[in-house]
């Protein structure tokens, strides 16, 4: 049973944590993106993700309101034999307004494949390729994403790897308010994310709400649509899913965890359906890491630790996977 991954900015953590001297590399300037316009009918920022057994949830943006949520698909060029009509939602903040955002489930689909296919009839053609049914398995781990010169130097350093499904444990577009940067990230991460289906979970940099005005993560839910729904989960800030004989744990670093939550009595339950005999690999995800050296980020776990880490001990979590202090550590067994 093999299972690899292509590590890239993120915290490897468990309950003991090694250190070594590490310096942090000068910051790199915001990056430029000189895209040209496109016509307001054809897909933007498209994105996939897994959207429960052998079915894959398309995300695309237009400028046309009129534009619909189709998708159209098939296993050669231009060979569109089959397609499935989604929903699609919009959002307000303060005086921006987003396009329309479309989210389409498609499947079943074979495993290990090359897809083909078209947003709302409109546009380039992209293909995707499905992860395999069983093992081996490569994930691409990359959290606290941004949008500067080291983003552009990571996404072509995972371009350049073969791996079968990209986690990302929060941080994504680092939008902090200004909702046309979540425009732009989706422009630039759309060649990766467009191929290879993308699980993320929010971190604090999605939070953007204003109080008595703005609800937390309302652009974040909108844009970025998890299987959620598909795992038991009432929430888009956590959820679980299967691939390839690994189980996966997205949790979320800024919902309710206490053992009166939502989130808690989620966890509990999903962790009971867990059959390592299908997936004897479990694996956790999350923003915040409840053990690290990074004296800046001392103890913001501590709480989300004390409720949560008995359930996945409990469980023998295999992996636990974070990001939010920008450094690589690992804990030993």
């Amino acid at each position: 049973m093999e299972l690899k991954f292509v590590l890239t900015a993120f915290v490897f953590i468990s309950a003991t944590v090694t250190t070594a001297e590490y310096i942090r590399p000068q910051p790199r300037r915001t990056l430029e993106f000189p895209w040209d316009p496109k016509p307001s009918s054809h897909p933007q920022q498209v994105h996939i993700s897994l959207a429960g057994d052998s079915h894959m949830r398309v995300t695309w943006i237009t400028d046309d309101e009129s534009s619909p949520s189709v998708v159209e698909y098939g296993t050669s060029p231009g060979g569109y034999n089959c397609g499935a009509e989604g929903e699609s939602t919009s959002y307000r903040y303060l005086f921006y307004r987003s396009g329309k955002i479309h989210h389409t489930v498609i499947g079943p689909l074979e495993h290990d494949t090359v897809y083909f296919y078209r947003c709302g009839r409109q546009g380039p053609e992209f293909e995707f390729k499905t992860p395999p049914a069983q093992f081996p398995i490569t994930f691409a781990v990359a959290g606290d994403l941004g949008q500067t010169g080291w983003t552009k130097s990571t996404l072509d350093h995972i371009g350049q790897c073969k791996y079968d499904v990209h986690l990302l444990p929060g941080d994504l577009s680092y939008a902090d308010y200004m909702q046309h940067r979540w425009d732009t990230f989706g422009e630039l991460v759309q060649p990766l994310a467009s191929a290879r289906p993308w699980m993320v979970t929010q971190g604090n940099h999605e939070k953007e709400s204003i109080p008595l005005i703005m609800d937390a993560f309302q652009s974040y839910n909108a844009r970025w649509k998890m299987p959620f729904e598909e795992s038991g989960s009432n929430s888009n800030l956590y959820y679980s899913f299967d691939v390839a004989g690994a189980h996966l744990i997205m949790l979320g670093s800024y919902a309710d965890y206490d053992e009166y939550s939502d989130q808690y009595r989620w966890l509990k339950d999903d962790l009971s359906k867990v059959d390592r005999k299908k997936t004897p690999w479990l694996l956790v995800l999350l923003h915040v890491p409840w053990y690290n050296s990074n004296e800046a980020h001392q103890g913001e776990g501590d709480g989300m630790m004390a409720i949560m880490e008995p359930l996945l001990y409990a469980a023998s979590v295999d992996l636990v996977l974070a990001g939010h202090v920008h450094a690589y550590e690992r804990s030993v067994r």
